[in-house]
């Protein structure tokens, strides 16, 4: 029984620190893609009418109609995001 508990407290732990790391990983995306992708999301750009935050903006830009036409350095990290985890 102890060991179970032990276990239990274990991946608990293992789960806080492995979600800490993903929503660090998102805000990075977020702020490179809020630089590499101004384009896009700025008045005029195909994205500008999407509010910031939950990842609309970046899932606008994603779309096969608007990724087109956005930088080389933009798509890189439109693709970081897709592979992060959900």
């Amino acid at each position: 029984m102890m060991r179970v508990l032990l276990l239990l407290i274990s991946l608990s732990l293992f789960s806080a620190t492995a979600f800490a790391a993903d929503e660090a990983a998102d805000a990075a995306n977020k702020a490179k893609f809020e630089k590499e992708c101004a384009a896009m999301i700025a008045a005029g750009g195909p994205c500008a009418d999407v509010k910031a935050g939950g990842g609309g903006r970046r899932g606008c830009v994603a779309k096969p109609e608007n990724i087109d036409k956005a930088a080389p350095a933009c798509k890189k990290i439109i693709e970081e995001w897709k592979a992060l985890p959900k």
